[in-house]
């Protein structure tokens, strides 16, 4: 992953963490949530590639609490970006109960996969308190003076 040429790698408060909490868990959340983590990740240094492959990682995650962690009422999720280092790191927590929606099309059961493979590193915890995805995206050590 790259950051922004004119931006320190090293620098650990390029831009201020994005914590947002107990935001209800409703479709038509997922929208705001995804531009004040691009306007974010703009600030934190990434590329404008990269910044579009954190986004659909996040819109997918988020989706999966809208979808999957409280069936038949709507939840809570918290979204916290931050950078550390070298790193990028979006945490993505609700405190439902995943429960597997019967898949109605060939599209469903792709957004883990897709995580995965769009983060450098995804990790996905589940328990009685509910799931955490937590995606890391690292930049390249910068080149040169």
């Amino acid at each position: 992953m790259t950051c922004s040429a004119d931006l320190p790698a090293d620098e650990t408060s390029l831009a201020a963490d994005l914590q947002l909490q107990d935001v209800p868990a409703e479709a038509a959340q997922l929208g705001s949530l995804r531009d004040q983590l691009a306007a974010w990740a703009v600030g934190a240094g990434l590329s404008a590639g990269r910044i579009q492959d954190l986004l659909l990682a996040a819109y997918e995650a988020m989706a999966n609490v809208v979808v999957h962690a409280y069936p038949g009422r709507i939840g809570t999720l918290t979204l916290h970006a931050r950078r550390a280092g070298d790193a990028v790191i979006v945490i993505i927590r609700d405190r439902g109960q995943w429960q597997p929606v019967p898949r109605s099309s060939l599209l469903g059961g792709r957004g883990l996969p897709l995580i995965h493979t769009l983060a450098d590193e995804a990790l996905v915890e589940t328990g009685g308190s509910g799931t955490t995805v937590t995606t890391t995206w690292t930049c390249e050590a910068r080149q040169g003076p």
